[in-house]
């Protein structure tokens, strides 16, 4: 974010004319800017060359996201704040800008964008492992690397079911895997239940609940005809002697 106190240079030889133009004051302002800065050091990340002026000035906008914004001479809104500056005169170096305050001021007009929705930073997921014989919630990253972690291996494919869920199943299991199944659909080996956001491809927290799988899931092992439900699984591995 361009900040006016880190625009007033005090060397005079070094700085240049420039053009600050600031939505969220509403302000069209002259500045001085140093000659040689970065404009990095302005907008904390590298800006975006949004447009060019006759006799070479630049338009130099940020790339966060904003909601106020404004536009020059009917162009496209433009969010955040934003600095025109005259063409490059050397090796890291900037000239005064040409374009004169008052011809920008007029051609300036404020509007806001609307914002996407942001990720969710974390989403509620549902581990299914057959071999293990478990249906537990966790609460992972809202991205594919954090998919990747939970299922042990890439992403092979993800499989829609009721209520926007999808199963993501892993790229490659073993070769004899345990199996589960809900109403008429089957899958191998470990996979993982999470919500998706269709209008921004986002994960999101699973719709259905570990209450509803467990007493609806069955498992089968390798090479095994037979179905076990979830409860009977568990009170089976309760009964199993310990070793």
């Amino acid at each position: 974010m361009v900040e006016r106190e880190e625009l007033r240079e005090r060397s005079v030889f070094n700085s240049i004319k420039a053009i600050l133009i600031d939505p969220q004051m509403k302000s069209v302002a002259r500045i001085d800017i140093n000659k040689n800065a970065r404009l990095t050091h302005y907008f904390g990340a590298e800006p975006r060359a949004a447009m060019k002026f006759p006799k070479g000035d630049v338009l130099f906008a940020g790339i966060e996201e904003r909601e106020e914004a404004f536009t020059v001479g009917g162009s496209r809104p433009i969010p955040g704040p934003a600095l025109i500056v005259g063409r490059r005169s050397g090796p890291g170096e900037r000239g005064p800008v040409h374009v004169r305050l008052a011809e920008v001021v007029t051609m300036v007009r404020w509007t806001t964008v609307d914002l996407p929705p942001k990720r969710p930073a974390t989403v509620r997921a549902i581990v299914i492992d057959p071999e293990q014989g478990l249906i537990d919630e966790v609460v992972i990253a809202a991205n594919r690397l954090a998919l990747v972690g939970v299922l042990g291996g890439q992403v092979d494919s993800c499989v829609r079911v009721p209520g926007n869920d999808h199963v993501v199943s892993p790229a490659t299991g073993p070769e004899t895997p345990w199996s589960w199944r809900k109403d008429d659909l089957t899958f191998a080996s470990r996979c993982v239940l999470v919500g998706h956001d269709s209008e921004t491809g986002y994960l999101a927290d699973a719709v259905t609940s570990v209450e509803n799988l467990r007493n609806s899931v069955a498992f089968r092992g390798p090479g095994g005809n037979c179905w076990t439900s979830y409860a009977d699984r568990k009170a089976q591995a309760e009964r199993s002697p310990v070793e």
